[in-house]
């Protein structure tokens, strides 16, 4: 993947600032959302199973409804242990799941690594669904309302099969999905993502209750839309993650793995009454509001058809700024590809929906060329927008990328030319500004992983879906630092 080494001036920002600041204002007084989830993972000690129950009925007994991501082979190892109590308590709560078998080898981001995507998209549809089969099956619960990958990984596949499946929101991604603004949380390949807040996790009660530290990071949680605050519930009864074995490699026979380190059943006690405390204590403070998300997708905001009338906007945006477009509405790249796809087949608007990135890196011309109207309207009729895009796109007879398509096109709607310039830019957009740990990331010989997964295909294809990037919606006005000229150290080198 290129990356782009323009320098833009701040001056050209200016006008973004004051749009950003006028609709900012009225989510200003908005509280920070507070979302629990709880990797729910331990298939193999049926200890780890009272401690899902336990933190199940701390948070119901307090009034709030956590997010448990489990494991799908743990769902049938509940019913094989008679673990009805804690199926019970799982009741009160909302359901999402962590794979069929998280670290077990191959895991779905070693599987997936391969050139051929639809052949790793059916290998994980066939486990991805037999997993969920067994957490409804074990659960009674009839929607998956989460998803998280394991560990430090991740892999498109796994992202557009959960948002085919209708689960709207993804947790976790270890942070590849933060965006440098920190105030609130992003779309990408089609789901809604909550990045997990890493500055306060609850396990951090495992070592000390409520003090000072605890106080400064509920400051800065505060300046934030969304806080996602979570735990792994078998470290409340264990020292030591319980997948140690299978680090590197499936290091024992199937079924017949050790048991993790087990933690004092004292310090177990005083964990809880920890966590109870400042769930209290959160509770109190104005700047939060404990929610689920069942009540964050009732809440998120219509998406706004474009038209033609939206065009000199979205194609002034796209100028000042090669990423998500966050005015007159938020819209993806993507989004914005595909209006000036249906506009120019003659289509009056179009509705934002399902959007894809791609599967090869795009590629651009490498000298000015210029292109016709009439041509650009032809190869729009070619393009299938349901699938993902293509890396180039021929236009009477001559490749360009698809970011030349997309100003190419934008040009055409604005100023009814009949013909337009192409020339050499960057066609993946500035993903380094937004996303900048997704920009460098590679998972080769990290977390668990065997030593053959290469990563051949994983964290490239995980970037060339910049395109579907898109904010939920405004930023806050007192964000820290908001993508705008505001905050000169992240956007406007």
């Amino acid at each position: 993947m290129r990356m782009s080494t323009m320098k833009k001036p701040c001056a050209v920002h200016l006008a973004a600032v004051a749009a950003l600041m006028l609709t900012g204002a009225a989510v200003a007084a908005e509280k920070t959302k507070v979302v629990f989830f709880f990797d729910t993972e331990d298939f193999i000690q049926p200890r780890s199973a009272d401690a899902i129950r336990d933190m199940a009925n701390v948070l119901a007994s307090e009034g709030v409804k956590g997010h448990f991501a489990m494991i799908g082979y743990l769902g049938k190892k509940l019913v094989d242990w008679r673990r009805f109590d804690v199926i019970d308590a799982l009741k009160a709560h909302h359901m999402g799941t962590q794979t069929l078998y998280h670290s077990l080898h191959p895991n779905i981001t070693e599987f997936t690594d391969i050139e051929d995507y639809d052949a790793a998209y059916r290998r994980a549809m066939d486990e991805e669904s037999r997993g969920i089969g067994m957490l409804m099956a074990a659960t009674g619960h009839e929607k998956m309302w989460c998803a998280v990958l394991p560990g430090n990984g991740n892999t498109i596949v796994g992202l557009y099969l959960y948002a085919d499946l209708g689960i709207p929101f993804f947790g976790g991604g270890t942070g590849v999905y933060e965006d440098v603004t920190k105030c609130g949380d992003i779309w990408y390949c089609n789901q809604r993502h909550l990045t997990y807040a890493y500055s306060l996790h609850l396990e951090s009660f495992l070592k000390r209750g409520l003090d000072a530290m605890v106080e400064r990071q509920l400051d800065e949680l505060a300046r934030q839309q969304v806080v996602t605050l979570y735990m792994h519930p078998h470290m409340a009864v264990c020292t030591q993650h319980w997948d140690f074995v299978f680090k590197r490699g499936n290091l024992y026979p199937f079924g017949e793995w050790p048991y993790a380190e087990a933690r004092d059943p004292v310090q177990t006690a005083v964990y809880y009454e920890r966590v109870r405390a400042f769930i209290r204590r959160l509770k109190t403070d104005d700047r939060f509001e404990i929610t689920d998300c069942p009540a964050l997708a009732a809440a998120e905001l219509p998406r706004r058809a474009i038209t033609r009338t939206e065009i000199p906007a979205i194609r002034a945006a796209l100028t000042r700024e090669f990423g998500p477009v966050r005015a007159p509405s938020e819209w993806s790249v993507a989004d914005c590809f595909q209006a000036a796809v249906r506009l120019l087949r003659g289509e009056k608007r179009h509705e934002p929906d399902k959007v894809y990135g791609f599967l090869y890196a795009p590629e651009g011309v490498k000298a000015p060329v210029r292109v016709k109207a009439v041509d650009l309207r032809a190869a729009a009729r070619g393009i299938d927008l349901s699938r993902f895009l293509p890396p180039t796109i021929e236009v009477g007879g001559v490749r360009i990328g698809p970011a030349d398509y997309l100003f190419a096109a934008l040009e055409v709607l604005e100023t009814g030319a009949a013909e337009v310039e192409v020339v050499p830019r960057e066609q993946l957009g500035y993903i380094a500004r937004y996303l900048p740990k997704l920009a460098t990331v590679n998972f080769k010989g990290t977390w668990i992983y065997t030593p053959e997964y290469q990563d051949a295909w994983t964290s490239n294809r995980l970037r060339w879906q910049f395109w579907t990037f898109r904010y939920e919606r405004p930023s806050r006005p007192d964000c820290p630092s908001a993508p705008v000229c505001q905050i000169e150290k992240t956007l406007c080198r």
